[in-house]
């Protein structure tokens, strides 16, 4: 049975990853630039899902805790889905909108989906199952990110005789990357069908009477919780000013047409699937927190690298190295933040560093527009590599050799 949740659970992720992330990444950008806005807008309108899970991370962690991880993950899917349906209406606040509640939505799956996760296998496999994961998710993101690139021009060879002649001149009109993006939606409704078939996971019995504390906002330690989710600021600030982004770099900096920037945004989430599986060796050789700290090392020489801005094969190289590495937060953080913590505190730690997560990216989104404008990519990407180091400095103070500290703490209390 547990191996069979597993299963609908990643198939679920994969249906998620590809419709909701990776052909949203290709096509949100270049859909508002098709309807003329500029940098700066762009970086306020990437800007306002981060501030809606800032808002509204904390009382969804609580209420994840009262329905259950599954319903959560289906109530947040569903309106994610549901955002992108809204963002087809081509006027602004229409579009603050829908990325508003896209991002209050993508904040509650991102909430449930370690607890769900972390209560679907043993200890002893959790490294694995969420390495396991991640590799998944990012293949099926590169997918999602390939079709990102190619559906616009599918659905203009598609529709000449269907629609006016302007609406189709070209791969790069609204009504091109508009149509792609309701692909992408439907395909988000879709993949909530595996996730009939789960159970939620709420804390075991024993935890029952800390949970209802919990919820009601006693014996919640929330200094050690927030300190605990420190680095998941500078690791939102530096995915801030990248990821909504990456897709305007390969254009701005290379000239590149979208087909390309799919294909190379494609190359760099095979790769965020690949290294991470390398987790459970780094944790026998170093620990979670000494991995992560060599990995984010190596994340912060290639941004480094990147933000030099040599020829495009290299380019290319010091990009995929860079968000390889530095994914590996992804199937090692959250594991180790939450096994260093009882049951009925993980939908609210998973709150928490999500409450971090979007303050980092929240303020990395509201100045990137001006930091392209006036500085170009080149700085934006040293900046990153600082950030990746200061990262790296945190998860290893923090955590290092304190996990059995933390967990001895708890199992007293």
């Amino acid at each position: 049975m547990a191996r069979r949740n597993a299963v609908l659970f990643l198939v679920y992720s994969a249906g998620f990853h590809i419709g909701l992330l990776g052909m949203l990444d290709v096509l949100v950008n270049f859909y508002f630039v098709s309807l003329g806005y500029q940098p700066d807008t762009i970086g306020l309108l990437q800007s306002l899902p981060r501030l809606a899970g800032f808002i509204t991370s904390l009382p969804i962690g609580l209420l994840t805790n009262r329905i259950g991880t599954r319903r959560m993950l289906i109530i947040s899917t569903i309106g994610c889905a549901l955002a992108l349906i809204l963002q087809l209406v081509p006027v602004l606040p229409m579009l603050v909108l829908s990325r508003f509640l896209f991002g209050l939505c993508y904040g509650a799956q991102q909430i449930a989906t370690s607890p769900q996760m972390i209560g679907m296998v043993e200890p002893g496999d959790r490294t694995r199952f969420f390495a396991l994961h991640n590799g998944i998710s990012m293949a099926t993101m590169g997918i999602g990110s390939f079709m990102g690139g190619v559906v616009p021009g599918w659905i203009v060879g598609l529709s000449g005789s269907f629609v006016p002649a302007e609406w189709v001149s070209s791969a790069t009109t609204p009504y091109a990357y508009g149509a792609a993006t309701a692909v992408a939606a439907f395909m988000g409704l879709l993949c909530v069908l595996p996730l009939l078939w789960l159970p939620d996971v709420r804390p075991a019995e024993h935890e029952a009477a800390r949970e209802k504390r919990s919820a009601a906002g006693g014996g919640i330690p929330w200094r050690l919780l927030v300190w605990l989710s420190v680095p998941m600021i500078t690791f939102g600030f530096t995915g801030g000013l990248t990821f909504p982004f990456f897709n305007l770099f390969w254009r701005t900096q290379f000239g590149l047409p979208d087909q390309n920037v799919g294909a190379i945004l494609s190359i760099g989430w095979i790769g965020m699937g690949i290294i991470p599986l390398f987790g459970s060796a780094l944790e026998k050789r170093f620990g979670r927190a000494g991995g992560l700290g060599v990995t984010l090392t190596v994340a912060t020489v290639a941004f480094f690298g990147l933000g030099l801005l040599p020829a495009l094969p290299i380019s290319i190289a010091f990009f995929v190295l860079a968000i390889s590495f530095r994914n590996t937060m992804q199937p090692l953080f959250q594991p180790l933040v939450l096994d260093t913590l009882p049951p009925h505190l993980h939908n609210v730690i998973s709150s928490v560093n999500m409450v971090m997560w979007n303050v980092g990216w929240f303020a990395a989104t509201a100045m990137a527009g001006v930091l392209q404008t006036r500085l170009g990519f080149g700085v934006m990407m040293h900046i990153v590599a600082v950030g990746v180091a200061i990262t790296a400095v945190l998860v290893v103070a923090i955590f290092r050799r304190r996990e059995l500290e933390l967990k001895q703490s708890f199992a007293g209390g």
